[in-house]
Formats: structure tokens, C-alpha cells, sequence
């Protein structure tokens, strides 16, 4: 039989490809290995100091296991020409196939690299759930701010550089094969010497493919080898933080995702866990709560202010001599101050949305979930309607960030002002305008004699930190020198100052609104924390904790408020319900009034909870630094009520009130 002049077998132009595509395999994994180094040595000081030469090494063979199943995934074609160089003469055909994916490849990880490292400076994790920013935030702003808080000339001209020495590194490389053709001339004498030889290939590619030679392929829990959460962090490469984070975000938002909360799907016991037994299967039923009419004078206007970034790290009696937040802390001794605290997410939306729904952020993006174009029993503006409340949203941004107007109408608000209804939006930045000008519009637009709520979402404290605070007047600009030893430098004072900068003009308005506003109540809170403390070991409460105030000389006279208090930011609507409705009302919340001696004293938020004495995070217990609780929570409850508390969010955000009867029921609703 004659065959075309091009189809032939050809065991050495087999071998030779497949060599060139290993070294370029190997290459691919070794840019990935170097990157995970730089980031390291760059971010040397996030790393604990009891580390060991083994942790790193443990962690960089971890790594080789992530990195060898992204790098195979791009080499599929070139393995695929390859083993076509068996049967046809296509040698150049996979000279070319190779060389540009090794170009496509490169440039995929360059950019990556860039916009990863950026990333990690402010999140401190490869990737996590605060990608998804640049799909729903606004993207220009998000472009602007890293533009501003970034040296992303000098970031974009490393990438370059970068790209173009791998490049020629990588291409240069894959010229040659790594062994003389004798070699494989040798070991293609026979069949079963063909075989030992391809077989021992197919090991290479499937121990990349698979990231192990044990039954299971390498796995996310793979990643915690050591004792160093941010070293574990630093295990995944960007393409597999990316695909685990996507892939969970995923499962999250489908019909299957209560599975990744509550594993085993008993929302009765859920139910139970929190509000005991409650006749019935209606999850709105079990939210149902009675105001205690706590206030002998009811509030005319409710102030409710979720301070961008605001956290309480500051307030500690170590960092008082920074006096970052004093008005804060005037507030707090004249009125009430929930000191062990904490936000619903770790972001401003999704703090928001929980905040405005009255249910917690579950990783489903609530805000453009079909459920939300109506309000839910839990959200805030329809139940303070229903006592005669204008309802109003000021946010001294774009109103469109986040569909933010869209949504705050369709949750019930009456009425949404945002940044271009303030002041001059030129003199603020890409995020809004700055807080004085929002708060001075919000005094010049509500009517005295009409009683409102008015949730209030600040913008100051955030990047890209371009505010004159010492023309403002903030003082500080030398470190105490009782901190000396704790500040070490790389967080600018003035970025602080804007936190004090917020603070002062918050304090102004509290000031001038007790003026204008008789029987005026305010709530104060931040969104999340704000990711900036003077150093890089920030303790669980200086890294988690946000401040929550009551303050309204009218309107707490005569209260009583309990002593030791927790709570998080769905705590707070039925703490001012608790004041602004009769006694005997009737309201739906998840969370529970702070001011009901008889609660339990918790506060929950995303994967982690809060009591009077101890912060709770995984596996994780920090006692708090004023706390007089001396006894630890049980880890395993305090896991149990997280669990359950977000089940039930996600159950009524994903599939409504009613509650599956039993785990058949269950069973069938879940594929």
C-alpha cells in the first residue's frame, strides 16, 4: 500500500515535539513558581514570623501541583500536533502551534500577574469573591482608583518587560528537543520500549493534569499546608484562585447552593437553631417579632449612617492618642456603643443589600437577584413606611454603581439622592462627593415637620485617598511615639486621615441636625472594614470589627441598654423599630433588637460571629481586649448558628417563605 507523500509513521519526530512541548511545559510552570516567589518576598512582612524553611517549601510544592494542572490545559493543542507528528509529516505545523501558545499563554500570565499583584496589595489573598467588583461595580471608577492608589505606569512597564523576556526565553527553549535523537532512536528499537517510553510521557502529563498520583486530583483543601493563613493563601496561583472562587460563586447563586452552606439540608433544624420551635413552614412566620416600644419618645427622624470603611481598630485604648475618631467616641459615651461588632460582609454592597433586605450576604450578589425586585417581609424601608416614615437614600455617589437607585426603589425607599444632587461633583473623584458636601445636602433637603428615615452611605474613606485632610484640618503627622513600635510605615498617615476627615464632618452633622430635627435618632455603622491598620498583623478585631453607635439625647432618655451587647448590621432595623414603634408591633428581621436584655448576645456576619468577649472566624478565637467574658464559646455551635443563620438567607432570597417539610422534601428540591 502506498501512502501520501506526507502521512508516514515517525517515532523520533514524535518524540522530538513531544520533548519541546515538556521544556515548554516546565517553563510555564517555573513563570508561575517565580511569580508565587516575588509575591512573597514583596509581601514578606504579612507572613508570621514563626515560619520555617519547611512551611515555604511545603508551600511551594503545594503550588507546583496548582501550577502544573493550569499550565497543562494550555498545552493541549501542542500536545495534540505532537502526537500527530507520529503518523504525518506536520513537524512545522507544530513548531508554529507551539510557539504561539507559548505567546497567547505568557501574555495571559503577564496580565494576570499585574492585575493580581494589585489585588493582593489590597486584599491580601490571590483571588477571592472581591473579583466579581470589576463584573458589577463601576468599572471606570475601578480603573481610576487603581490608576490613582497604584504605580500602575511602573506595574504595566514590569509586565512588559517580563513579557518579552519569558517569550524569548520560552521560544528559544523550545527549539531543541531536551535529549540526542540516539536516545529515543534507542528506546524505539521495540514495541514494549515504545511503550515503557510513552507510558512514563503520559505520567509527566497526568501528574500536571491532576496535581497528584493518589486517586483524587489535587483540591482546594490541598492548599492549607502550613501554619501561615497568608503563606496558604499564597499556594493557589491566580488561574486557580480564579477558577476555584468562580466556580464557587457558581454553586452559591444555583439551585444546588445551599448544599456548600448547610451540607445537610435541614432547614427545620436551622429554623430551630435560632428562633426554636415554630408552628408551621413559613420562614417569614419564624422572622415575626413583637417592638417592645422601648422609647417613651418616639424618634421624628431616623438617621441611619453606614460610614464607608469605617472600622474600630482606632478606638481602642492602644490607638487613642492617634484621635482618629473622636466624635465617635463622644457619640458613643453620650449614647450607646456597641463595641463588639461587626458588618455583614467585608464589602460595601453586600454589607448594603443585607443592611437594606434584612438578610445576610450569602455570596449570591443579592442586589440583582429576581427576588429583590420587590421588597422582602425583612426590608428595612417598608416596615418604617408602615409607621409613617418618609424613606430616603443619600449616597455621595453614582446612583447607577451597582444598579444602587434601581435596587433602593425596589427594596421600598420613596426617594434616592446621589452624588450629582450634591454639591460640585467636579471637586469630588470617580467614587462620589466628599462627605461634607453630602452631609450639608442632606440637611438642606429633609422638611422639619415630615418624619423620615434616611439611610445614608458615605464615601470618603476610600481610595484613591486624594482629599487635603491637613488642609481640613486633621493634625497628625508624625506617629505617637508609644507606636513607634507597632506602625511600620507603609500606610501613609494621611490615608488615615481620612477616616478622621469622615468623622469630623459626620460629627458636624450630628451637631447641626439636633438643631433642626427635634427628637432626632442616629445610628451610626461602617460597611466593612477598611483593610488599612499600621501594620500587617492586624489581630481579629482590628481586622474585622466595625463601630456601631446610638445616639439621641431625646429619644434614649429613660432606655435602658443592657450592658454587655453584640450584634452585627442586621441588628440594627429592629433596635430603632424597637424604638420607633409602638409596643405590641409587629415587624419581620433575622436579627434581634440590642436593647432586649433577653436576647441572645451575638452578633453574626459572614463566616464569623461576635459575643460580648470573643471574636469567632473558622477556627479561629480571639479574645477581645476589653471583654471581661472569660469562658470561650464552643467552636462547633458557634459554626452551627453561622451555617444556619446564612441557610435561611439564602432560602429566602433563592426560593421564598416556604420551608421544605422534611429532608425527602429536601432532597427533591435540591439536584
Amino acid at each position: 500500500m502506498q501512502y501520501p507523500r506526507k502521512l508516514r509513521l515517525s517515532w523520533k519526530a514524535f518524540c522530538v515535539e513531544l520533548q519541546k512541548d515538556m521544556k515548554l511545559l516546565l517553563f510555564l510552570i517555573l513563570t508561575l513558581q517565580l511569580y508565587r516567589l516575588f509575591v512573597l518576598v514583596m509581601f514578606r512582612d504579612a507572613v508570621t514570623g514563626s515560619i520555617g524553611l519547611t512551611d515555604y517549601i511545603l508551600a511551594f510544592f503545594s503550588g507546583l501541583r496548582f501550577d502544573g494542572r493550569v499550565s497543562v490545559l494550555v498545552l493541549i493543542p501542542t500536545f495534540l500536533t505532537s502526537i500527530m507528528c507520529a503518523f504525518a509529516d506536520v513537524s512545522r505545523g507544530a513548531t508554529v502551534v507551539r510557539a504561539w501558545m507559548a505567546r497567547i499563554a505568557l501574555l495571559l500570565n503577564a496580565v494576570v500577574f499585574s492585575v493580581n499583584f494589585m489585588f493582593v496589595t489590597e486584599y491580601k489573598d490571590t483571588f477571592n469573591q472581591w473579583i466579581f467588583g470589576a463584573v458589577y461595580d463601576d468599572f471606570g471608577a475601578v480603573i481610576k482608583s487603581a490608576w490613582t492608589s497604584y504605580p500602575v505606569v511602573t506595574i504595566t512597564v514590569a509586565t512588559v518587560l517580563f513579557y518579552l523576556l519569558a517569550l524569548k526565553c520560552a521560544l528559544r527553549l523550545i527549539k531543541t528537543p531536551v535529549f540526542p535523537d540516539a536516545w529515543f532512536s534507542y528506546l524505539g528499537k521495540s514495541l514494549p520500549m515504545k511503550a515503557v517510553t510513552v507510558a512514563c510521557m503520559l505520567c509527566i502529563v497526568t501528574f500536571c493534569g491532576r496535581g497528584s498520583v493518589v486517586s483524587r486530583p489535587v483540591q482546594l483543601k490541598d492548599a492549607s499546608v502550613t501554619r501561615d493563613s497568608f503563606l496558604n493563601r499564597m499556594v493557589l496561583n491566580p488561574w486557580s484562585a480564579l477558577r476555584y472562587t468562580v466556580k464557587h460563586h457558581k454553586k452559591v447563586a444555583s439551585a444546588a447552593g445551599l448544599e456548600s452552606i448547610l451540607p445537610d439540608g435541614d432547614m427545620q433544624g436551622a429554623v430551630r437553631s435560632l428562633f426554636g420551635e415554630v408552628p408551621g413552614n413559613s420562614l417569614d412566620a419564624a422572622m415575626a417579632r413583637t417592638s417592645r416600644g422601648a422609647a417613651a419618645q418616639r424618634p421624628k427622624h431616623i438617621f441611619y449612617f453606614v460610614m464607608e470603611s469605617m472600622d474600630s481598630w482606632s478606638t481602642l485604648e492602644r490607638y487613642r492618642s492617634l484621635n482618629l475618631m473622636p466624635e465617635m467616641a463622644r457619640l458613643g459615651k453620650e449614647g450607646m456603643q456597641v463595641r463588639s461588632f461587626i458588618s455583614a460582609s467585608s464589602g460595601t454592597m453586600v454589607s448594603l443589600s443585607a443592611i437594606m433586605t434584612g438578610l445576610p450576604d450569602v455570596g449570591v450578589i443579592t442586589n440583582y437577584q429576581p427576588a429583590a425586585q420587590k421588597p422582602f417581609p425583612t426590608s428595612m424601608a417598608p416596615q418604617f413606611k408602615d409607621l409613617g416614615y418618609e424613606t430616603n437614600l443619600f449616597y455621595g455617589g453614582y446612583l447607577s454603581w451597582q444598579r444602587l437607585e434601581d435596587f433602593a426603589l425596589n427594596q421600598g425607599f420613596d426617594r434616592c439622592y446621589g452624588g450629582n444632587h450634591m454639591g460640585d461633583w467636579l471637586k469630588g473623584n470617580e467614587w462620589g462627593v466628599d462627605d461634607g458636601d453630602l452631609f450639608d445636602f442632606i440637611l438642606k433637603q429633609l422638611d422639619k415637620e415630615t418624619p423620615s428615615f434616611n439611610l445614608i452611605l458615605s464615601t470618603t474613606y476610600h481610595p484613591p485617598y486624594d482629599l487635603d485632610v491637613y488642609g481640613k484640618g486633621f493634625s497628625l503627622k508624625e506617629i505617637p511615639p508609644e507606636l513607634s513600635d507597632v506602625y511600620d510605615g507603609k500606610i501613609p498617615l494621611a490615608t488615615f486621615g481620612h477616616l478622621w476627615y469622615a468623622d469630623h464632618e459626620l460629627g458636624r452633622f450630628v451637631r447641626e441636625a439636633e438643631k433642626r430635627f427635634p427628637k432626632a435618632l442616629f445610628a451610626i455603622t461602617g460597611d466593612h472594614w477598611s483593610r488599612k491598620f499600621l501594620n500587617e498583623h492586624p489581630s481579629l478585631y482590628e481586622s474585622r470589627s466595625v463601630p456601631f453607635v446610638l445616639y439621641g439625647k431625646e429619644v434614649l432618655s429613660g432606655v435602658p441598654i443592657p450592658k454587655q451587647v453584640a450584634g452585627s448590621h442586621l441588628d440594627i432595623m429592629p433596635t430603632l423599630l424597637d424604638l420607633a414603634a409602638p409596643k405590641g408591633h409587629t415587624y419581620h428581621s433575622l436579627g434581634s433588637s440590642m436593647l432586649d436584655p433577653d436576647r441572645r448576645q451575638v452578633g453574626i456576619g459572614r463566616g464569623m460571629m461576635v459575643t460580648p468577649g470573643y471574636m469567632i472566624s473558622g477556627n479561629r478565637v480571639e479574645h477581645l481586649p476589653y471583654a471581661e467574658e472569660a469562658e470561650a464559646p464552643d467552636t462547633g455551635e458557634v459554626s452551627r448558628l453561622v451555617r444556619s443563620w446564612r441557610a435561611l438567607g439564602w432560602w429566602r432570597i433563592m426560593k421564598g417563605s416556604s420551608l421544605p417539610s422534611s429532608s425527602k422534601e429536601m432532597a427533591g428540591l435540591t439536584p
